[in-house]
């Protein structure tokens, strides 16, 4: 089954029209946004559009610029983008799905520098000192200087590396495709431990879990419903635990997170486990099914099921609020001022007040076609992120 499937969206209609538009759900007068279309000087095979709104309210994202950054393909076959932006030292890295690795300039939209890697990408870089280092749908792990685009090293890996990296005392964590594990020196590339999961199901979700690495131990999800934990430095298995049943989808591809001792995790097809994170004993289960990780605030946690709904738990893990903003899975929950910005498998991008628990806004991504499957990037004041339609936008 594809990604698109496994998110319950189908998303195969061309896309006929480039529109953008801002709307409130709380404001009776009428907002306009209009913008220009012209080349980037610099950037001469993309789209680059500005904008200039005239608004009768305050709101809570302005939009900056976005890019076009759909690759060629052929008619009826609708490229989707999974990967996600990183901002960094006033630069904005994206993957472009031709193979190109680009920096633009976070506050104009120039392009900075853009390197060939061959293959696309299924998740954001990351910054470690002086480079930025990602994963393509080639198998290989890259690292390039942040300002220049130089390239450091680069490292086959065999499989399409799925999972965003992550860094932990100088080791790159990553989760490709083929339900290996790798851990690699950040510094050279070279290898340090690999783990391979044995995955009987022939029917999974072709998705991953990315590591969460905590205390010197890497847990990960797999495909087999099990969620493990290794030792960060040498890969010996601690402990696995079985929390997904089923004959098929069983995937255990929400990224797991901690809180205190207490490990979140679950499949798209199982409610939400809590374990210990030292032994994986199974504490209690949450009759929620989260489509991402939880987000952890100072009185609680905010969860974004894949029936499009934001719950708010108190610290007892008591409901609190609960409403419906998508007609789609959630795919991000980001703090933004006192607000959340919600994104999701649908064209709509919903501004959620944290107190109330109320859209008071909605960004049209402009076509039916058009969601949000990978990660916003929020920093500096900044807000980023990659449409399924391969548009960059970036707000303040």
């Amino acid at each position: 089954m594809s990604k698109i499937g496994s998110l319950k969206l189908l998303m195969i209609m061309s896309l006929s029209s480039l529109t953008v538009a801002c709307s409130t759900q709380s404001i009776d007068k009428p907002t306009s946004v209009s913008f220009k279309d012209k080349k980037d000087k610099m950037d001469s095979d993309e789209v680059s559009f500005k904008f200039s709104a005239v608004r009768s309210y305050q709101s809570q994202l302005m939009p900056m610029w976005f890019k076009n950054l759909d690759p060629d393909h052929q008619s009826g076959n609708l490229p989707i983008a999974l990967n996600s932006p990183l901002i960094h030292k006033g630069l904005i890295f994206i993957g472009k799905n031709d193979g190109h690795m680009k920096a633009f300039e976070a506050q104009t939209g120039r392009l900075i520098w853009e390197k060939f890697d061959k293959g696309d990408y299924h998740s954001a870089p990351v910054a470690f000192g002086k480079n930025i280092i990602y994963g393509t749908g080639e198998g290989r792990i890259y690292a390039r200087h942040y300002m220049t685009g130089k390239i450091k090293y680069a490292v086959d890996l065999d499989a399409s590396v799925e999972s965003r990296p992550v860094i932990y005392k100088g080791m790159i964590f990553v989760h490709l495709r083929n339900h290996k594990l790798f851990c690699l020196d950040a510094r050279t590339g070279k290898i340090i431990w690999a783990y391979k999961r044995s995955v009987p199901y022939l029917t999974t979700l072709q998705r991953v879990s990315t590591p969460l690495v905590k205390r010197n131990k890497v847990y990960v999800g797999f495909a087999d419903g099990y969620i493990a934990s290794f030792a960060a430095e040498d890969g010996v298995l601690l402990w696995e635990k079985k929390i997904a049943s089923g004959s098929k989808f069983v995937d255990v591809d929400v990224t797991p997170v901690i809180r205190g001792k207490t490990l979140f995790v679950n499949s798209l097809t199982n409610q939400l486990s809590l374990l210990d994170s030292a032994t994986g004993a199974l504490q209690r289960r949450m009759p929620y099914t989260p489509s991402r990780a939880p987000l952890f605030t100072n009185k609680g946690i905010i969860l974004g099921t894949i029936h499009g709904e934001l719950v708010s738990l108190d610290k007892h893990y008591q409901e609190l609020k609960k409403i419906k903003v998508s007609d789609g899975p959630i795919s991000s929950i980001v703090p933004w001022k006192d607000y959340y910005i919600v994104t999701s498998a649908s064209q709509l991008l919903k501004v959620v007040h944290k107190r109330t628990f109320k859209v008071t806004e909605t960004f049209d991504l402009g076509h039916v076609s058009s969601a949000v499957f990978g990660e916003v990037a929020s920093k500096d004041g900044m807000m980023a992120f990659m449409s399924s339609r391969s548009r960059l936008y970036v707000f303040k």
